[in-house]
This record gives structure tokens, C-alpha cells and sequence, in this order.
């Protein structure tokens, strides 16, 4: 998954549909859910694109998103959040709903 930054966020999630992973390397639920993002942003690699955020390098677009919690995934369709955030989801099941719910 590409990492993006709060200079390139405007640019990267505004077309499409798009899922952003906020986290940090230090989060130990963060880095347990990493290989299921790595699997489903291969698997629907056609339909929607994922990125990652480092709360910790990004702290002005973490806030400027009121991210208060990690991880976070939000879900996006051409740069607008259409469904409700997943903050610490601990499942494939969870994370892929949300996935579903995207694609509509």
C-alpha cells in the first residue's frame, strides 16, 4: 500500500474510490490488521485504491481529519467519506463490510 501525505491527500483520494489506513508503527493493533490491508488492496486492486497514513510523519493531516484513534480506516468516493469510519477494527470481516458498502 502507498503512503501518503497531507501535501498529496487532496490529490490521491480525490478521484475513485479510495480506502486511507491511518496507523502507526508502534500500534500493535495497527500492525495486526497491516497484512489483511495488504491482502484486500490486492484482491480489490481493480475496484479501489488504499493508502496508509503515519499518524506520527502526518500529525497536521491527522488532525485536520480528527483522527483521534488507531487504526482508522476511512472510506471515500471521489474524495468525500460515504460511509461511517472504522476506528479499530479488529477483523477481515469488518474492514471488508466497509470495502462492500464502497463499492455499492
Amino acid at each position: 500500500m502507498e503512503s501518503i501525505t497531507e501535501s498529496n491527500y487532496e490529490a490521491k483520494t480525490r478521484k475513485g474510490l479510495v480506502v486511507v489506513d491511518f496507523g502507526a508503527s508502534w500500534c500493535p493493533d495497527c500492525v495486526r490488521i497491516q497484512p489483511i490491508m495488504e491482502v484486500l488492496s490486492q484482491e480489490y486492486a481493480q475496484k479501489v485504491q488504499f493508502f496508509k497514513v503515519d499518524i506520527d510523519a502526518q500529525e497536521a493531516l491527522k488532525d485536520r481529519l480528527n483522527i483521534r484513534r488507531i487504526p482508522t480506516l476511512l472510506f471515500l468516493k471521489d474524495g468525500v467519506e460515504v460511509s461511517e469510519r472504522l476506528v479499530e477494527p479488529d477483523n477481515r470481516m469488518l474492514i471488508e463490510k466497509g470495502i462492500k458498502e464502497l463499492l455499492g
